[in-house]
């Protein structure tokens, strides 16, 4: 028994604890505008409503636990712990609005996470859940709701596509009055310009118990729904002449409800960008239907001003040039001491051109109606010359939200009938240009109503600089012209054929129409002859025999030239070797028509590498600058060659008489041969036979008449670089 007591106790106490308390909320997730990398990235919040007439101090969390899972197969990828940062009942628009019996609080948990691309780029998205029990046990349409919880729930897309998830507008009111009229901005804001959608869905009730108020690892792609109650469904969440709805675009929420009650309901935003869904987030709430003192709705008419001219809600009212537009509004209230508003709003023009006289929280205070009036200015403009739309709204000071009525007028001005201007040019066919030709005409842009005017023009999928095109932008008042040129490049000419754009806008009132002409344009290439490159050798063919005592050097022209005079480029291109290191020189060269460059060799012996002769190959060739580019080439063959070794140069008469007689007075060796890279002549000397120097010499041809000498054998020594030939002379006299 005693167990049985400790078992009841703890039932009440999990009771007391968890149950009644929840009211909605959702999760948002923000990228932060300065993170630090490997720190912090985004903010996360999660809203939630709590029910402070029902719930207990003692249900309230100080903080709690997020996680986050991966979409594509519901991986954790971590958590995020949230302390309450902001705990406020929520604002209605009219304070005295509250219910003392009913009192709804907004409580908000935050903190910064780090969400690294590394970790959150997988292309199916991210989910960010938490779950809670347990709902008001005094809720209307889903069964068991003290034992049930909710799901806060967002997804959200890979970091590496930045994104804003959709902001919910603060909740104005948490009751709704029975028969009654009741509208109120559930939308949300998106700050990324992403378009929502908006459908009621099914609660989600999730894992969450009295057992088990905060399950921490539990994901799924298909969270438990709640069950209704008989006779409730998703097109009835809230009965009534009219069942709660949203507005798919608007995110407007309207009930006309017929049965009291605490109604819950959810909201699914879906976030789009480029027609594909990128996002979601869900919005739990309830509304309670009570009874109140019935709301009349403030009453609104406009008519002509100071006469009984009343128009139709929606009718097109046409004015001419010159008449007033002026109106006078006539409004009231069947519930005295109320306050009312009224309020302009432009649907196709700028609000700011409705000039309302300012008629804020003004009292009904009889059943009289009250006259303000408003007037249109002068430069309203629509496009397309539709008529210009506009609401004269009205709203009460109503509880538990304003009751909003609009006047929806619709005006066509005559004399802002805008025709589109014109564009015509100088041509008088489609333009067909050759590549090194030029093309000009000249666009006009016209205007009958003398609007302010400019003129454009841009290649169609293409840019006018990107091919040779110019075409400057032109203003005017009326008219306008501007010059085409176009200089074919070789990027137009792989085009063949291009469409040119011309745009001529006019501008009236902040409004603009424009006409667009384009012109087809084909561009054709000319023949191209190849250039011809040529060298002033016989065949293209050189042979230089070295001489180790002189100034070895070859030099030749190269010449290149184009029939059709372009712009050419001459090039030379040594074959295995540089120029640098075999002492060739050669500058390639640049011209229209005609080009030349000079070619220079200095070889020396070290060149020939120990070898007898040795052959060089450069490659000559001229390229043309046309579109349709064309070459020609030629090949220099260079044969350098050492002189031929005579190995016994020399054979001379050996006996000479010096007696004047006319025969072998002298002794020579005659003409000694030319050196050449193995071999070099250094000189030749004759010594007695005790070995002094009688004669020495560096000349090549030389005589020894033997001087003062005696009768005798002299002995010689001719000494080139690599060898020395000796003899003997005999000197007779």
């Amino acid at each position: 028994m005693k167990r049985f007591f400790l078992f009841i106790f703890f039932q009440l106490l999990v009771s007391v604890c968890f149950a009644s308390h929840i009211v909605g909320g959702e999760i948002e997730v923000v990228p932060l505008k300065n993170p630090v990398v490997g720190t912090s990235t985004h903010q996360v919040t999660l809203s939630l409503y709590f029910d402070a007439i029902n719930g207990r101090t003692a249900a309230e969390d100080l903080s709690i636990t997020l996680q986050i899972y991966r979409k594509r197969d519901l991986m954790r990828m971590g958590n995020v712990t949230c302390p309450q940062v902001y705990r406020q009942p929520i604002k209605y628009i009219d304070p005295s609005c509250q219910k003392g019996d009913l009192s709804t609080l907004l409580m908000k948990y935050s903190n910064n996470i780090n969400l690294p691309e590394a970790d959150f780029s997988d292309p199916e998205g991210y989910m960010i859940v938490w779950e809670r029990c347990c709902r008001n046990s005094i809720i209307t349409n889903i069964q068991n709701p003290s034992n049930v919880g909710m799901v806060f729930y967002t997804e959200f897309p890979p970091v590496t596509t930045p994104n804003t998830t959709p902001r919910f507008r603060d909740i104005i009111a948490d009751y709704v009055c029975i028969n009654q009229n009741f509208e109120m901005d559930f939308s949300a804001t998106d700050a990324d310009g992403d378009s929502l959608a908006y459908t009621l869905v099914v609660p989600w009730i999730g894992n969450s118990s009295p057992q088990q108020s905060n399950p921490t690892n539990s994901p799924s792609n298909n969270y438990r729904e709640a069950s209704w109650v008989p006779g409730i469904s998703i097109d009835n969440v809230i009965p009534g002449e009219i069942p709660l709805r949203v507005d798919a675009q608007t995110g407007v929420l309207f009930v006309k409800p017929n049965k009291l009650g605490l109604y819950v309901f959810s909201v699914m935003v879906e976030e789009f960008r480029k027609g594909k869904r990128i996002g979601r987030m869900k919005r739990d709430f309830q509304l309670k239907v009570i009874d109140c003192i019935f709301n009349s709705p403030p009453q609104v008419m406009v008519a002509t001003q100071n006469s009984k001219k009343f128009f139709k809600d929606g009718e097109v009212i046409t004015l001419k040039k010159g008449e007033k537009r002026c109106f006078d509004v006539l409004f009231t209230d069947p519930d005295l001491k109320q306050r009312v508003t009224l309020s302009a709003r432009g649907v196709n023009f700028d609000t700011r051109k409705i000039l309302l006289q300012s008629t804020v929280n003004v009292e009904i205070t009889s059943k009289d109606t009250l006259k303000t009036s408003f007037c249109l200015e002068d430069c309203i403009v629509t496009r397309n010359n539709v008529p210009a739309e506009f609401f004269i709204n009205i709203s009460d000071n109503g509880c538990p939200v304003p009751q909003n009525r609009g006047y929806r007028m619709k005006i066509q001005f005559e004399e802002n009938q805008n025709t589109k201007p014109t564009v015509t040019t100088s041509l008088l066919s489609n333009p067909v240009i050759t590549y090194g030709d030029t093309l000009k005409f000249t666009v006009f842009g016209n205007d009958i109503d003398n609007d302010t005017l400019s003129l454009t023009g841009n290649g169609r999928n293409f840019n006018f600089g990107s091919y040779g095109f110019s075409f400057p932008s032109k203003q005017g008042l009326g008219n306008v012209n501007s010059i085409l040129q176009f200089i074919p490049n070789c990027e137009a000419l792989k085009q063949k054929q291009m469409l040119l754009d011309f745009v001529v806008r006019d501008q009236r009132c902040g409004v603009t129409t424009q006409t667009i002409y384009s012109v087809p344009v084909e561009v054709k290439g000319k023949q191209n002859n190849s250039p011809i490159v040529a060298t002033t050798l016989v065949n293209n063919t050189a042979e230089l025999i070295l001489n180790p005592n002189a100034a070895n050097e070859l030099t030749f022209n190269v010449n290149a030239q184009d029939s059709d005079n372009e712009q050419l480029t001459l090039t030379g291109v040594p074959k295995g070797f540089e120029y640098k290191n075999v002492l060739m020189t050669f500058d390639n060269k640049e011209g229209r028509g005609k080009v030349s460059s000079l070619f220079t060799w200095k070889p020396t012996c070290f060149m020939l590498g120990g070898q007898d002769s040795k052959e060089f190959i450069v490659n000559f060739s001229t390229k043309d600058n046309n579109c349709l580019q064309l070459q020609d080439s030629v090949s220099v063959k260079l044969i350098l060659k050492d002189n031929s070794v005579i190995e016994n140069p020399i054979q001379p008469y050996n006996t000479f008489t010096p007696n004047g007689d006319g025969k072998n007075d002298f002794f020579s060796l005659g003409t000694i041969p030319e050196d050449n890279c193995k071999r070099q002549f250094k000189k030749f000397e004759i010594v007695n036979r005790w070995g002094k120097s009688v004669f020495v010499t560096n000349e090549r041809s030389f005589i020894w008449t033997g001087e003062n000498e005696s009768s005798g054998d002299y002995f010689y020594a001719l000494t080139y670089s690599d060898k020395v030939y000796k003899g003997v002379i005999h000197l007779v006299r």
